[in-house]
């Protein structure tokens, strides 16, 4: 089986095409109900109370049929949080994640030409006075009175029009940071080198693009990697830091070349510390060429589940790009339309052993930082390094979402909303449940422990 099919937070982008009509609250919670209820492979472990379950959501049920749709949404959550299941989230169709008309604010807009602010930034010896790029937005700064604000040039948002106010930079970097609803999130900000704006609280980053920034392009990826979390680099002559604070199929790339360019400097530290703090996951093929560096021996895994229904059978194959796989998502159909609403396992044993090929040189002791936001992917990473002989895991318990995967997008007959959800649970359940409880660390770092990076060079250098 591919791997990336185990895929939790980074999901597969299928969706189920039913005729739908527009629901009203009490239709869509009914139908979220049916859904959840026949479909959600999680369902009998987290509803081992019947008749807990029954009043709450008999309860839900009154209070939706005199719920305007407006506040539907909340409701429907309401209903979800029942599961604890971060890999369970509604969808609002037709409106962004940030936008919500209920919270929107009016914008604030300046009177300023274009063509006028680019004479004048041509001559600014201000450096924060420019153009700035971000991935949704290109603004301007302008020195107003004692602020400097940042207005829309252009984006991709719909919820935003030029020279609205996208945020304000103030004294002691303070700002304001209008969100994608224009909901006012105020926090601190950041400059380095007079090329890189960074909002610390919400970690949306600018990069300046006019005049020319003090930085080289290179030297602004570089940056962008630290502020990001994807970096290497040697604490001392006998220990070194990796940091990687995701896994998504995005970084994969990176992943590997930030390995490949560090090979040598990997190889010959004594000691290397694997930084995963708030790595939410994403696929398990990111950290593949980090394993031969950090095992000892073979890893055991447990297999997985999918509960099959008629839905499954309709996406599965679309889960494949490659003849390969969809070959072998024909089989698994062939499997599930004979096993309509019970579990069925593709593979051919329930437990997996992984040989990896050992790298002929690494480190003789690993830690791995993992606090409460390493998550999914992230923590199936932990639980094969715990594995090794060499390596110990410092930190707080893990976020705890490993219980059920392959999280998918489903309808389920009200076009205002689309489903997440995950389409198998982990063969090692009931015994050993991870989903809220997370994984142990070997070494509990207190909140008095403040540096854990230093924490952890400490321990393996002393």
């Amino acid at each position: 089986m591919k791997k990336s099919i185990f895929i939790l937070l980074i999901l597969v982008m299928t969706i189920s095409l039913f005729a739908q009509n527009e629901c009203n609250c009490e239709q869509s919670l009914g139908k979220l109900i049916i859904k959840m209820e026949s479909e959600y492979p999680g369902f009998k472990e987290k509803t081992p109370d019947k008749r807990m379950y029954d009043s709450f959501k008999d309860g839900l049920i009154i209070k939706s049929q005199n719920t305007v749709d407006s506040n539907c949404f909340e409701l429907l959550n309401d209903y979800l949080s029942y599961f604890r299941d971060p890999h369970v989230q509604l969808i609002q169709n037709n409106q962004s994640s940030d936008e919500s008309p209920s919270t929107a604010k009016s914008s604030i807009k300046v009177n300023i030409n274009l063509d006028d602010f680019y004479k004048y930034i041509a001559q600014s010896n201000d450096e924060l006075e420019g153009v700035w790029e971000s991935t949704y937005y290109k603004v301007g700064i302008k020195k107003i009175d004692s602020e400097y604000q940042g207005f829309v040039i252009e984006t991709s948002s719909q919820s935003w029009k030029a020279n609205e106010i996208k945020f304000s930079l103030m004294q002691n970097e303070k700002a304001n940071y209008y969100m994608g609803n224009h909901s006012l999130n105020e926090g601190d900000y950041e400059i380095f080198d007079a090329s890189i704006l960074l909002f610390k609280s919400i970690n949306a980053v600018f990069v300046k693009k006019s005049p020319k920034p003090r930085l080289t392009e290179s030297e602004i990826n570089s940056k962008l990697d630290r502020i990001n979390g994807f970096y290497f680099t040697k604490l001392t002559d006998r220990t070194s830091l990796l940091c990687i604070s995701s896994f998504q199929d995005a970084y994969v790339e990176k992943i590997e070349k930030m390995v490949s360019d560090n090979k040598e400097a990997i190889e010959n530290s004594e000691n290397l510390i694997i930084d995963l703090r708030n790595n939410l996951g994403g696929t398990y093929d990111a950290y593949d060429e980090i394993l031969p560096y950090i095992l000892t021996n073979a890893t055991r895994s447990v297999g997985t589940e999918f509960l099959a229904t008629q839905t499954l059978i309709d996406d599965v194959e679309a889960w494949f790009d490659d003849e390969a796989g969809k070959k072998m998502a024909r089989a698994w159909i062939t499997m599930f339309e004979g096993n309509i609403g019970k579990f069925v396992n593709v593979d051919s044993s329930d437990v997996s052993e992984a040989e990896i090929k050992i790298a002929e040189k690494s480190p003789k002791q690993i830690v791995v930082l993992a606090n409460k936001l390493t998550a999914s992917s992230g923590e199936a990473f932990v639980m094969e390094a715990k594995q090794s002989k060499k390596v110990k895991i410092l930190g707080v318990p893990t976020y705890g979402a490993m219980d059920y995967g392959s999280a998918t997008y489903f309808d389920f007959g009200c076009e205002n909303y689309t489903i997440m959800l995950p389409t198998w649970r982990a063969m090692r359940l009931p015994d050993y449940p991870i989903d809220n409880i997370g994984i142990q660390p070997d070494i509990y770092l207190d909140k008095s422990v403040k540096d854990w990076v230093q924490f952890a060079l400490d321990y393996l250098e002393n």
